[in-house]
């Protein structure tokens, strides 16, 4: 394959699938993982595509929401270390927000044996699991229900939120840009997890380090709104140092 057709076969397996993985494409197209990092490296020169650890996204790309079942099988190592650190931050007696998505359902399977524990949740799985543990009060906000992610929305669920005060909220999102701060597919969504952040005296982004360097079509807030980031070693040196340098907390996991 020449140079040029191998560069446009990039392009297009990212429209299709959205991300690429250098060893994943070195291995389709019989050739060596450092050709695909000049191959990605030229792309990224000329704004087609932007690296990523381990990789690349098209450029600008937005980033749509996502079937449940399609993250219950994604980066699950990732997610669930940053949940055994998320989930030790909770102590008896508090009271905590889980916004929807499975690295919070995570969180929720590590914290079910903490007493007088009071949660609030905007995702129906998470509401039925903890439910059946009793030293724990659960507090569903209801609202519409989003098919595909089994997600709280609209405004009864906003206005729930409002009058919460909580210790900590864990905050899930699609996509982090270090300019454009967290954003996700929807307005609705964004709304609700605003409030959420608005809603606790410590607010905590839990995402893995494949979320970082993308956008969505909705922006939730920025990064210094928050008070601390749990990811994965994953993420990109570079990304850490732009985060910390806006006086956000990192903990790698």
């Amino acid at each position: 394959m020449l140079q040029a057709e191998r560069r446009n076969y990039i392009i297009q397996y990212l429209k299709e699938h959205g991300k690429v993985v250098i060893e994943d494409l070195a291995k389709t197209l019989d050739i060596s993982p450092m050709t695909i990092r000049r191959d990605l490296k030229y792309l990224e020169e000329n704004n087609f595509i932007t690296r990523t650890h381990g990789g690349a996204v098209l450029h600008d790309m937005l980033i749509e929401e996502v079937p449940y079942q399609q993250k219950t099988s994604e980066h699950m190592e990732e997610k669930q270390r940053i949940a055994e650190y998320a989930s030790s931050l909770v102590k008896e007696g508090y009271s905590i927000i889980l916004d929807a998505g499975t690295t919070n359902m995570e969180i929720a399977k590590r914290i079910k044996d903490i007493k007088n524990l009071k949660v609030i949740t905007t995702d129906l799985m998470i509401a039925l699991f903890l439910s059946k543990f009793q030293g724990i009060q659960v507090f569903c906000t209801g609202g519409s229900i989003q098919s595909a992610t089994g997600a709280c929305l609209g405004s009864d669920a906003k206005e729930f939120i409002e009058k919460i005060c909580a210790n900590i909220a864990f905050i899930g999102t699609s996509s982090v840009d270090i300019n454009k701060g967290l954003t996700t597919p929807g307005l609705e969504k964004a709304k609700i997890k605003k409030q959420i952040i608005d809603s606790a005296d410590k607010s905590i982004l839990v995402a893995d380090h494949w979320k970082f360097g993308k956008k969505s079509f909705a922006k939730i807030c920025s990064l210094d709104q928050l008070d601390e980031i749990i990811t994965d070693k994953g993420i990109h040196p570079h990304t850490l140092k732009q985060i910390n340098d806006l006086g956000v907390s990192v903990k790698l996991v």
